[in-house]
């Protein structure tokens, strides 16, 4: 049976409330346009030419500014990337660093009133920070940092293949960022962008209720909805389905899990089903991923409540009893960080996905709990997250796959 310290149970379920559903989190309504933000695209891009934007920017049968408010803070470092072993950027609330020197200095390259929750970087020039009602975008590597074209305020999180060509999951009544990717659990939309983020269209053919979407190229990638994971090969102008969770057959079914999509490069894709709900500090989640386009493999499940839902599944528990950031490093590769609330003030414990294989490696030091993750390697790898004894986050980071780790930075 699990046991919870007393004098850490306030703490945890703080944590948890918050950031397994940053829910609650953010709650949609369109209502009338407010200046800086146009509500029809100013370019669409080819796979989406003569869409607008649909449910992203209607409401009450008119369009308008997507409205949300957040009673969960975002944390001060909620995301964090490389793009080599040298250069990476951390985002959080009202603020992004930056490390040229794999993480040995970080300098501060913006701060603001933008509530960041993920960061992405095509190479060491080009990337975007997302966050609630907020897009920004740099083409100096972060020295300056401008606003992009956010439809609505509603654009959730983005995914770009070149510094011009990239896709976006707007709206949305709830957002989900426990398992490290913002994820509408409700009335997503997938857009499109082939000028840098300035504007962005509906991709007419995507399947309805977009939660993550993940492209290797400008034309191939994966769309995620509830439970099911689609593919396009021509910029989404077709989409064929390329799996289905399991059926829940088991004690409690409930509603179709959010699914999270990481691609390391080609046809590869790794995936997470978040479950709703938990019980005795266990919550549900489930793992997979393929390679070369091949079957899907089942990596790993949560196996308290996960296991009882879809009992057919039999997977290897996974690294903690709740979900929690994971990185893509290769179509065989992949690291991922979940959440153990029943030890002491909790443990952010990892594991290395290799050869379709989980393998332990022990807690990250210094975090109780983790909310990115980026690894360049099976090796190298950095984890923000938050020490919910002493309140403060961090940077941590490993270069011997997770059996040491140095702190780099930490904040309130």
């Amino acid at each position: 049976m699990l046991t919870i310290k007393p004098t850490a149970t306030r703490a945890k379920l703080a944590a948890l409330s918050g950031l397994a559903v940053l829910a609650a989190g953010l709650t949609a309504g369109c209502g009338t346009a407010a200046s800086g933000h146009s509500t029809a695209p100013a370019r669409a891009p080819a796979s989406a030419t003569g869409s607008g934007l649909s449910s992203v920017c209607a409401g009450a049968g008119a369009p308008g500014v997507y409205s949300a408010f957040t009673p969960v803070p975002v944390p001060a470092l909620g995301a964090v990337q490389f793009v080599s072993a040298r250069q990476g950027w951390t985002a959080g609330a009202g603020r992004v660093l930056a490390t040229s020197d794999g993480g040995q200095t970080w300098t501060r390259q913006y701060s603001g009133p933008a509530e960041l929750y993920q960061v992405d970087f095509v190479d060491a020039r080009h990337g975007w920070a997302a966050g609630t009602n907020t897009l920004l975008r740099t083409t100096d590597g972060g020295a300056t940092w401008a606003a992009a074209g956010d439809p609505c305020g509603a654009i959730r999180s983005v995914r770009f293949v070149t510094p011009a060509v990239g896709y976006a999951v707007a709206g949305g009544s709830q957002v989900r960022i426990d398992g490290g990717v913002p994820a509408p659990v409700a009335g997503g939309e997938l857009l499109a962008t082939t000028d840098g983020g300035q504007s962005w269209s509906a991709v007419p053919a995507a399947p309805a209720q977009a939660q993550t979407a993940c492209f290797t190229s400008p034309s191939s990638g994966f769309l995620g909805t509830p439970g099911k994971i689609w593919r396009t090969s021509d910029a989404g102008q077709a989409w064929s389905l390329a799996f289905s969770e399991p059926a829940a057959s088991g004690a409690r079914p409930g509603a179709a899990d959010t699914t999270l999509l990481e691609c390391p490069g080609g046809s590869a894709v790794w995936a997470m089903f978040l479950g709703s709900g938990a019980a005795l500090g266990h919550a549900p989640y489930l793992a997979y991923g393929t390679q070369n386009a091949g079957p899907m493999r089942a990596l790993f499940e949560e196996t308290y409540i996960e296991s009882a839902i879809r009992p057919q599944v039999r997977a290897p528990d996974g690294p903690g009893s709740y979900p929690g950031p994971f990185s893509a490093i290769s179509p065989d590769a992949a690291a991922f960080v979940g959440f153990d609330p029943a030890e002491g003030y909790g443990a952010a414990p990892l594991m290395m996905v290799t050869g379709g294989a989980p393998h332990a490696r022990g807690n990250v030091s210094g975090i109780s709990q983790a909310y990115g993750a980026s690894f360049v390697s099976t090796t190298q790898g950095w984890v923000v997250g938050k020490n919910l004894q002493s309140g403060d986050y961090a940077i941590e980071a490993t270069t011997d796959a997770g059996h040491t780790w140095t702190d780099q930075y930490q904040t309130r």
